[in-house]
């Protein structure tokens, strides 16, 4: 039988050091894009596979990173693209990605590191995760206490405040809040964003809440709740796919989406840009927020520094908050992120 093709033997063929072919194999050091060609031609040619299982033990890693998402459902488009984003970005560092489910009682041990996504104040698993001794990072800033190495976060309450700005220019005088529990970042500046956007404007808050995991019924019924107040003109729903369900209360009501009601959602779907009317939406583009954070824990793991880094909020225009505004059908952007910023004290 013919021996296997070794390290060596690609290094000889392209000319260069074995040390060269391992940075090339593990997309890390300083080489030339000329030299990592020719180490990957010979790759090729020579049908080099590497021994990922003794590089990872000479390196003291697993080669598998986990993912935290507490308190949504599994069906959660958001979540699910998010989950891509990270298992996108690990597949080309030939790494694997494991789900996380919450238990008090053990600490996952065999990772080279982990993504929480949201962290809520109320979840017992985060603060076992971030006790575990590995690398972590934040998908939105975690409650008091709780300090992982890397933080990505985005700005929603100025995202919201842009949102109300924009739908009361179109006509709205009295808009409502339909979240869910404000226990973690992403929710919690939402509700802050609302209630101080109508204190500026001397317009009393109307906000409902729902589980982080509705059913129909249970949406229907915040909106139902909100809507009922005086003078409500405009609803903001918050989790991924509720909007719909107000459309459908709406419709109940014998009331029009985009004129007599205006209606946007915190969070971007495809059933918000398909349906009819097409929901405007905030988006914070999941996928590339699953390959930042993903990009972020390899830092991590080769010894980088930690931080805090920012993410951006786009904001999409749609009929339904058309209003005494002609409608363009543009999008509108919430201002870049400031990119790095100092880690909080």
């Amino acid at each position: 039988m013919a021996r296997p093709v070794t390290l060596h033997d690609v290094a000889r063929r392209a000319g260069v050091g074995k040390s060269t072919v391992s940075n090339v194999l593990s997309c890390s050091g300083r080489v030339s894009e000329e030299t990592r060609e020719r180490v990957r031609a010979a790759v090729e040619e020579l049908g080099y596979v590497p021994n990922r299982a003794a590089r990872q033990l000479r390196g003291g890693r697993t080669g598998i990173i986990g993912v935290y998402v507490p308190g949504v459902p599994s069906t959660s488009e958001f979540y699910m693209r998010f989950v891509f984003g990270i298992m996108e970005h690990a597949a080309g560092r030939d790494r694997d990605v494991t789900i996380l489910t919450a238990s008090g009682r053990r600490s996952p041990r065999a990772l080279d590191g982990v993504i929480v996504a949201d962290p809520h104040q109320d979840d017992e698993f985060v603060p076992v995760l971030m006790r575990g001794g590995m690398p972590v990072v934040c998908f939105e800033r975690p409650p008091d206490g709780m300090r992982p190495q890397v933080v990505l976060w985005a700005d929603h309450r100025r995202a919201i405040t842009e949102l109300l700005d924009r739908m009361a220019a179109a006509g709205a005088r009295r808009p409502a809040l339909v979240l869910p529990p404000e226990t973690g970042d992403w929710a919690a500046q939402l509700g802050s964003g609302y209630r101080d956007w109508c204190a500026g404007h001397s317009v009393a808050a109307e906000v409902a809440h729902h589980p982080w995991v509705p059913s129909p019924p249970e949406v229907s019924r915040a909106v139902e709740q909100v809507l009922a107040a005086p003078g409500v003109d405009a609803l903001v729903c918050a989790s991924v796919d509720t909007a719909p369900v107000a459309v459908q209360v709406l419709h109940r009501q014998g009331r029009q989406v985009g004129r007599d009601v205006l209606l946007a959602s915190a969070t971007e779907s495809s059933a918000l840009r398909l349906g009819q009317p097409p929901i405007t939406a905030l988006d914070l583009s999941p996928l590339d927020a699953g390959r930042r954070c993903a990009d972020l824990l390899d830092g991590l793991i080769g010894g980088g520094p930690g931080g805090v880094y920012q993410h951006p909020v786009h904001l999409w225009w749609r009929d339904s908050t058309r209003g005494q505004e002609p409608f363009t059908g543009s999008a509108v952007p919430a201002p870049p992120p400031s990119g790095h910023q100092p880690p909080p004290d």
